[in-house]
């Protein structure tokens, strides 16, 4: 079926000279092309030119005789490029262009061009973006469901371009085959046909191309992924496809998807596999020890790692297998030949090199939460921090020596390892230890760095059952930071920062002789392990008691940080950025910090531009100084306010201006976060003298633009922002709110009620924490009923999970609100003993003494206003949360009169209350 449209050869050849110079190596003559493509796209027929080009470019004679093959070729998978872009960008007006043309001939390029393999691919896209944009909306175009039968004809013929267009089509739209569509047989669900056909494909014999069988497993994969009914009432017939293929295909892309078709089996239908685990686990065991293509081995093990780590498989199962899997795992976590090599010929010194710009991966900045819960603070010493990169960076560049910067079969192997040390602690290390005492001293480098990646892996697990072993292990480990092989001293500093703490809990004698030698290696002539022991500093840093880093370490980790900054090229300055801040975060500066630190960072901060990304991990790094110094960064902070309101008026303008004009290019947004961040550690180190800065003569213009932060999609903004609008009320006149107060309000109501993603639950934490800050500091008697109703609804419910860190906060503000207005939640929702059970519960958790003391301050006065009678078990809650980390003087008279409310419960319960609760009630009785 094809369409009467035919190309006017004088716009076609104007066009394919665009194209052709778009791809120019001349920088001028690309920028004058792409400039010129722009005005075409708004034509109707546009997209109709480019899928001409890309499936009758070697056809025509006019375009085919203008070119070598090979650049036909490019030039060809050039226009695919643009109208898969240009579909994409213009996704909710598709249909402004003519695209008849498009449905109807863009499978024919897989017909004609089976052997190019870049036209291929290139169609294979289009198609995926024409489903995605244009079919998932318009289910009633017959062409639809043409395309896909059609693709499977393709297929079942053993065009390997048409079952890889179909596999991407199944990973972006899988879910809609499920529903209703039209075709020329009237209304299917796609999705039947398609699983029919791939069930076929995976066995049928006619199909002799692997990568057929391959795909058509993929596809079934994503099927399962999405948990579509078609697919799992046919998973016993997909399983027995499965087994046959386990069994006879020896395809290394077969196999692989056999492994990830198990891993996705084992995730959402585990059941179906508890008959057949030690046939499947012998079989990943077998192709982890025999296959020589590292990515069957990956998906392999992948399995593995899934097996241990799902909730589905209880401890007595997984068990058994232990003793089978350990060796394997021990064993693979030895580099492979070709990275020995590499690193045996790299191991000469090369600090003193230059870093390559291509070769320094943009580093996101690391957030501060102000919540105080524990699992909001984000791990520094996980297994994927045993390179610098983690698993989500697969990568396979390869600089210099760096081998490890990839997700690898020796990294798998070693996070497999570590959970099942702590799920099966004893058996692992019992199995475990006896190998790696025989190769911690092997002659063999690469063993011996192995078997120090093994202890780190297994950390956790010796910590807790062999720690007896501790005293000898860590001093052994040290002694290994003077290996003469550069991967030994990285690994041994990643190890030991897993250790760190077992040393800073309970063994801080350990502290000064492990950190010494950790923090002499900051200077190593070698860069990886220069980033290898910034980064296990950063570690020891974030889980040392604030008074040990300021009595023992201060003064030596701002030395070494010196002589770091001096020393360390552009790459390695990043991480140390990081280690800086935490240390900041840590202790006060002194003077001697001030001259020291300071002068590294602002000299760096004048040489970069407002668009350089290196920014962001300066812009977080100054952010916790600034905070750090307080007051003795006055005579700085306005160049460096002036600069931080720049980047930030600049992101957010071009963001306003892209919504009416889309190819204005928005800065990305980490500019954005880090310039609020710092203008954050601002307020928070100059405390009330930050108000002639930030708002000169009550100017109150950044507040305008905190409002449109608050608006922006990414969580993360959000997440700043609402910080910095928290410590501005704490630390500025709150009548700078008056003209906003409504507006930032309604934001705060808008994040409570509607952010119900788990990635924004940071966002929502902070929206909660400064709207308790508002409501200490600004009357909110006109909003107080709406506010209240949105805090309660979400407290409450029992129709969604709420994130814990968010009840506590919410608990606070409750509480905060309470001091000012407690007859709001003295009756209605608040008024029931269940919820004051509840909210004690969440005050157990919180930390901060200063916020405890508000919360309960403001809970007092509620109870005492209410009607409602208090429970023995909520009330003994209420004494005991009191009596910890709370200043009850400070609301001493409201305390009394509840504890004189509650004497008769009390003396029912006294038999139960510990020295802390006693000692809080005798200080209320006399």
């Amino acid at each position: 079926m094809a369409t009467n449209w035919i190309p006017d050869e004088a716009s076609l050849s104007q066009l394919v000279l665009l194209l052709r110079d778009s791809m120019s190596p001349v920088q001028h003559d690309r920028e004058t092309a792409m400039n010129a493509l722009k005005t075409f796209q708004s034509q109707p027929e546009f997209l109709n030119y480019l899928c001409y080009i890309l499936i009758e470019g070697a056809s025509n004679p006019n375009i085919a005789t203008q070119f070598q093959p090979h650049e036909l070729s490019a030039l060809r998978g050039t226009a695919g490029l643009l109208l898969k872009n240009t579909m994409l960008q213009n996704k909710h007006g598709i249909l402004k262009h003519d695209i008849q043309y498009v449905k109807n001939n863009i499978i024919h390029a897989l017909y004609t061009n089976e052997n190019d393999k870049l036209i291929t691919n290139s169609t294979g896209i289009v198609i995926t973006t024409l489903f995605a944009t244009y079919y998932r909306q318009e289910r009633s175009d017959i062409t639809g469901v043409t395309m896909l039968r059609k693709l499977i004809e393709l297929a079942a013929g053993n065009n390997v371009g048409a079952i890889k267009a179909l596999s991407k089509i199944m990973e972006d739209n899988a879910q809609f085959f499920q529903l209703d569509w039209q075709s020329d047989n009237g209304i299917v669900k796609p999705i039947k046909f398609l699983i029919e056909n791939f069930l076929k494909f995976m066995i049928n014999p006619t199909v002799s191309n692997p990568e057929i069988r391959a795909e058509s497993i993929k596809c079934i994969n994503f099927a399962i992924g999405f948990q579509l009914q078609d697919a799992i009432i046919q998973i016993d017939e997909y399983l027995a496809n499965i087994f046959k293929l386990a069994e006879h295909d020896d395809h290394d892309i077969v196999r692989a998807q056999i492994c990830v078709a198990f891993t996705t089996i084992l995730e959402f239908r585990p059941d179906k596999l508890t008959d057949n685990l030690i046939g499947i686990v012998q079989f990943m065991l077998h192709l982890i020890t025999s296959v020589q293509e590292e990515t069957v081995a990956l998906e392999a093990c992948e399995f593995l790692y899934g097996f241990s780590t799902s909730s589905s498989i209880p401890k007595h199962i997984l068990q058994p297998f232990v003793k089978d899997i350990v060796p394997v795992l021990l064993t693979k976590m030895v580099f492979d030949e070709d990275s020995i090599l590499i690193y045996e010929s790299h191991n000469e010194d090369d600090a003193y090199l230059d870093d390559k710009d291509e070769d320094i991966k943009p580093m996101a900045p690391r957030i501060v939460k102000k919540s105080t819960n524990s699992s909001m603070n984000k791990s520094s010493n996980s297994l994927d921090n045993e390179s610098s990169d983690s698993e989500d960076d697969h990568d396979d560049d390869e600089g210099d020596g760096d081998v490890d910067s990839r997700w690898t079969l020796r990294k798998c192997s070693a996070a497999t390892l570590d959970i099942m040390t702590n799920i099966l602690p004893r058996d692992v290390i019992e199995i475990a230890l006896p190998y790696l005492r025989e190769h911690l001293t092997s002659e063999k480098w690469f063993i011996r760095e192995a078997t120090i990646l093994a202890l780190g892996a297994m950390s956790e697990g010796i910590m807790k059952f062999f720690h007896d072993q501790l005293p000898s292990l860590i001093p052994f480990l040290v002694e290994q930071l003077k290996d003469q092989w550069a991967p030994v001293r990285k690994i041994v500093c990643w190890t030991l920062s897993r250790f760190a703490s077992w040393i800073l809990q309970d063994h801080t004698e350990f502290l000064i002789p492990v950190l010494e030698p950790i923090i002499d290696t900051l200077l190593d002539k070698r860069k990886d392990v220069q980033e290898s022991a910034i980064s296990s500093v950063a570690v020891f840093i974030e889980n040392c008691d604030s008074e040990l880093i300021e009595t023992l370490l201060y003064s030596e980790l701002l030395n070494n940080f010196d002589r770091c900054f001096q020393f360390y090229k552009k790459k390695n300055l990043i991480i140390l950025y990081d280690a800086v801040g935490r240390f900041a975060e840590k202790v006060n500066f002194d003077d001697a910090a001030m001259q020291i630190i300071l002068p590294h960072l602002i000299n760096k901060w004048a040489t970069l531009q407002d668009n350089d990304k290196e920014l962001w991990p300066l812009l977080e790094c100054l952010s916790c100084v600034v905070s750090s110094l307080g007051e003795k960064f006055l005579p700085m902070a306005p160049d460096v306010y002036a600069r931080a309101y720049r980047i930030l008026c600049h992101c957010v303008e071009m963001e306003s201006k892209s919504h009416s004009d889309p190819t204005i290019v928005v800065p990305e947004k980490d500019f954005t976060i880090t310039s609020i961040d710092l203008i954050d550690g601002l307020v928070q180190g100059l405390g009330s003298q930050c108000q002639p800065l930030l708002f000169p003569n009550n100017d109150n213009t950044l507040l305008r633009v905190i409002l449109e932060c608050l608006n922006d999609p990414v969580h993360e903004v959000r997440q700043s922002t609402f910080a910095l609008l928290g410590d501005i009320v704490t630390f500025c006149d709150p009548k700078l709110l008056s003209g906003t107060l409504s507006e930032f309000l309604r934001l705060i109501g808008t994040e409570i009620m509607h952010n119900d993603d788990i990635d924004g639950v940071p966002s929502v934490i902070n929206a909660v924490w400064s709207l308790g800050l508002i409501s200490e500091r600004v009357d909110l008697s006109a909003f107080i009923i709406d506010l209240s109703r949105i805090l309660l609804d979400l407290f409450t419910t029992t129709l969604q999970f709420v994130d814990t860190a968010i009840l506590e906060n919410i608990a606070i503000t409750i509480g905060r609100m309470g001091i000012t207005h407690p007859e709001v939640f003295a009756n209605g929702a608040f008024a029931n003993d269940s919820v004051w059970n509840k909210w004690t519960d969440c005050m157990s958790t919180v930390e901060s003494c200063e916020e405890k003391s508000s919360g309960y301050m403001g809970f007092i006065k509620i109870i005492n206003l209410s009607q409602i009678t208090m429970s023995d078990k909520t009330l003994h809650k209420v004494i005991s949360g009191l009596s910890i980390n709370v200043e009850a003087e400070v609301f001493g008279q409201d305390v009394l009169a509840f504890l004189m409310r509650y004497s008769n419960q009390i003396q029912n319960i006294s038999s139960n209350l510990n020295t802390e609760e006693i000692t809080l009630l005798q200080k209320f009785s006399n």
